[in-house]
């Protein structure tokens, strides 16, 4: 999916060495080096809160970008992955990007989404304005991080990601984490049972959810799975589990017992914003793909708009979708796409 991305000068991103004297200078090669050897919250910690030039939020966001697992380069190679047979152009992407990510990959994309942001400000998204070719790459790179962020997303949402896509393979933790969606927005659980257990607050982001309890009707194994949703029904995006009152209790199995433990939120801190399913996967799809566009030179264009014809359910011809793309990617077309791939 969208090999000519490769034609651009992604693989020459670097920090601008702009300064004017010698120890300007030699400071930002000091900070290229950090990023060359991976010391990526370093950077943050050097940068972050004095931030006040292109350069520092170029720097920002590529240290975020590292901090998630997820460096560009990163994600055009899970673009070009051959590897996976997938008819889908999106699922071949979730399914490659998996294996790079880690628990706090979509809190850290979305950071350096705002970092590049600040350089571009609306650019990306507002075709009346005129972009230079370095700021075409700051939105490539904004629409690379939105994707991620996705992909990401769906990888919690499901149990196997490798099988992301196969039709013949039901993933009853997708089809849970669904049908824990459309619960979360109108009650409705087709397909599934769900129990709501009482209210939980997590002491130290000082966030309130009701705990969903998930069976899928055609699970033999009566799989229970387990979700948060917020007081804006919707469901928020958890990792794991941890008990309500330390998020450093976080692991991979669910334990029974005492203390109790719950879906772990990703978001751990009251002054970040909740992330939801819905949410990111609606806002970083329809700001991704538009950065993208911005950045398109007309060969990737098809491919660009191949990548949304697919996500919205529309049959691509190589040079048009049979579906309008003209319209931004909706919470229906969100979860018919992910009930088309399982």
């Amino acid at each position: 999916m969208m090999k000519k991305i490769l034609a651009t000068s992604l693989f020459g991103l670097t920090l601008v060495m702009s300064g004017c004297g010698d120890t300007e200078g030699e400071d930002r090669l000091a900070t290229q080096q950090m990023l060359d050897d991976g010391d990526f919250t370093g950077v943050i910690s050097k940068f972050e809160g004095s931030a006040v030039s292109e350069d520092d939020y170029i720097t920002l966001g590529a240290a975020y970008m590292g901090k998630s697992g997820l460096s560009l380069i990163n994600i055009v190679s899970a673009m070009v992955d051959t590897n996976n047979t997938n008819d889908s152009a999106f699922s071949n992407f979730v399914a490659s990007i998996s294996s790079s990510s880690n628990s706090s990959a979509i809190s850290d994309l979305n950071k350096a989404i705002v970092y590049y942001t600040k350089v571009v400000s609306r650019g990306c998204i507002d075709s009346n304005i005129v972009l230079n070719n370095s700021q075409k790459d700051i939105c490539l790179y904004i629409g690379l991080a939105s994707t991620s962020s996705a992909a990401v997303a769906i990888d919690l949402l499901a149990d196997d990601i490798d099988s992301f896509g196969d039709t013949d393979v039901e993933d009853f933790k997708l089809t849970a984490s669904v049908c824990g969606m459309n619960y979360a927005y109108d009650r409705n659980a087709s397909g599934c049972s769900v129990v709501e257990s009482p209210d939980v607050n997590f002491t130290q982001s000082n966030r309130v959810y009701t705990p969903l309890t998930i069976t899928v009707d055609n699970d033999t194994d009566n799989t229970k799975f387990h979700y948060l949703m917020n007081d804006a029904n919707r469901t928020v995006l958890t990792k794991d589990y941890c008990t309500a009152t330390d998020f450093s209790t976080r692991t991979e199995n669910y334990i029974t017992g005492t203390p109790t433990y719950y879906a772990c939120p990703i978001v751990e801190t009251a002054s970040t914003d909740d992330l939801t399913t819905a949410g990111v996967l609606i806002d970083v799809l329809n700001n991704g793909i538009g950065s993208i566009s911005a950045a398109a030179s007309e060969e990737t264009q098809s491919d660009i708009d191949e990548y949304k014809c697919d996500i919205i359910g529309g049959n691509f011809d190589g040079t048009n979708c049979d579906i309008s793309l003209e319209t931004d990617i909706t919470e229906q077309n969100i979860v018919d796409y992910l009930n088309n791939q399982n």
